[in-house]
């Protein structure tokens, strides 16, 4: 069975590989039909990256943007878990909150930039309100929905068994939420890069999105692809690198909780 699984982990890494060949195939094939005026080809951007690292302005927008996917992810989620803890328990704010729970998760992000804008113009203010409230449905939902799967069994006798309410999180809720939560939480955190670098390119004055959008008013089409590449090298690097130990991590310990 181990040598079976660890086969089909192998087959799955080298198709991934081909995925990632495939990608850069296709990404080369357009670069010589569109020219690199529009588009960079992959060595061009890949010379650029060292260069862009080097530049005066890279540790400034590159740190803008870490801060404030830091703050609006951190801040979102904490809001989104609370709200849904107290919303399993009260079938009343449930109710109450599920209206707006639709409208933010109905509504389009580039609206709330524009509103944001208005509220509080340029500047990290604007990219932090924007991806809170991006991040509290997600969250807030997961969490509900975990909470409301907890067996009414064991909650029953958890109370007979007088259970603190400390006792009862750890030992009860949370090894429940511990799948929902990880999920939402890989969701939040790559989803919350794309806002904050989208929020900076309508408006910001510094980030990521602002040197992406100064990229695009030059024509530097190396730079614009190398901001590029680093955006999506920072989301796997949050994906791989912490999310997803966490999530083997809370998986063990869940197990451990149940035993």
């Amino acid at each position: 069975m181990k040598t079976r699984s660890h086969l089909t982990a192998r087959s799955s890494r080298a198709w991934g590989v081909a995925g990632v060949l495939l990608i850069l195939l296709c990404w080369q094939i357009s670069a010589m039909f569109l020219g690199p005026l529009l588009m960079a080809s992959p060595i061009e951007t890949a010379r650029a990256i060292p260069r862009l690292m080097m530049s005066g302005h890279f540790l400034n927008d590159a740190g803008a943007s870490l801060l404030r996917v830091a703050i609006g992810v951190s801040v979102g989620c904490s809001i989104g878990f609370t709200l849904g803890i107290l919303a399993a328990h009260s079938p009343r704010l449930r109710g109450l909150l599920e209206p707006l729970r639709w409208l933010l998760m109905a509504i389009p992000p580039v609206v709330v930039v524009v509103l944001a804008m208005l509220w509080f113009g340029l500047g990290s203010g604007m990219v932090i309100f924007m991806t809170v409230l991006m991040m509290v449905p997600g969250m807030y939902v997961n969490t509900v929905k975990g909470m409301l799967q907890v067996d009414r069994d064991l909650i029953e006798m958890s109370h007979v068994y007088r259970f603190g309410w400390w006792r009862r999180l750890r030992h009860l809720y949370l090894p429940s939420l511990t799948a929902p939560l990880t999920a939402a939480l890989l969701i939040a955190c790559c989803g919350g890069v794309r806002l904050v670098v989208m929020a900076e390119v309508l408006g910001a004055e510094s980030g990521a999105g602002y040197a992406l959008a100064n990229a695009r008013s030059t024509f530097d089409s190396a730079e614009l692809y190398a901001w590029v590449v680093l955006i999506l090298g920072l989301v796997a690097a949050i994906e791989f690198v912490l999310l997803q130990p966490l999530q083997r991590r809370l998986g063990q310990w869940r197990e451990d909780s149940h035993a």
